[in-house]
């Protein structure tokens, strides 16, 4: 005769069940945020990259900044990506000695609008490398996922010089765990 699982047995076994797919989740996310978003791999700068891309969302100090690294790196040409309006376009789009500037306003205004509004500009100048600043450490990674899609240059990703606060990182670790979900999603370009 089979014997019977009590409801609380039952219950317990459900409980434990939960709780291993709960920390399974946890741990793989955990592994995730480690190795995708706090801690990504960052490139070095090459010396004979085309170009130099800063995405826009960031500190305004940043864009200039990528002004100044331009310079310094001795890059032909800094693309300034503009999806917060004619703030931007009005301070940092202006002449750079040396450099050429171009500023687009990405479309969608996301990751992936501006790796598609870059494309579209390396495709139009012939650029075959690139170096492409993030907004934050933690954006480095879904960058190099969406400008590896659309555009087959060599590329070297990093981050903009500037340090965030502790309550940022935090911050953009929620943000970027979300866009990655959309990113994972989305295969295309």
């Amino acid at each position: 005769m089979p014997r019977r699982i009590s409801t609380q047995a039952r219950r317990r076994r459900l409980l434990a069940a939960l709780a291993t797919v709960l920390v399974v989740l946890v741990g793989a996310w955990g592994w995730f945020a480690v190795t995708k978003i706090y801690f990504p791999r960052l490139d070095p700068v090459p010396e004979d990259a085309d170009v130099l891309v800063q995405l826009g969302g960031i500190p305004p100090g940043d864009y200039q900044t990528a002004r100044d690294a331009a310079q310094q790196l001795n890059v032909p040409t800094l693309v300034l990506s503009n999806p917060i309006g004619d703030t931007v376009r009005e301070r940092y789009c202006g002449p750079l000695a040396g450099v050429e500037v171009i500023c687009f306003t990405p479309d969608p205004s996301t990751t992936r609008g501006e790796a598609r509004g870059f494309t579209a500009l390396a495709a139009e100048h012939g650029w075959d490398s690139a170096v492409v600043l993030g907004t934050s450490r933690e954006h480095v990674e879904r960058v190099r996922l969406y400008f590896s899609r659309c555009w087959d240059g060599t590329l070297a990703v990093n981050r903009p010089a500037s340090g965030r606060s502790v309550s940022e990182h935090l911050r953009q670790g929620f943000y970027q765990s979300a866009g990655w979900a959309r990113a994972l999603t989305y295969r295309g370009c």
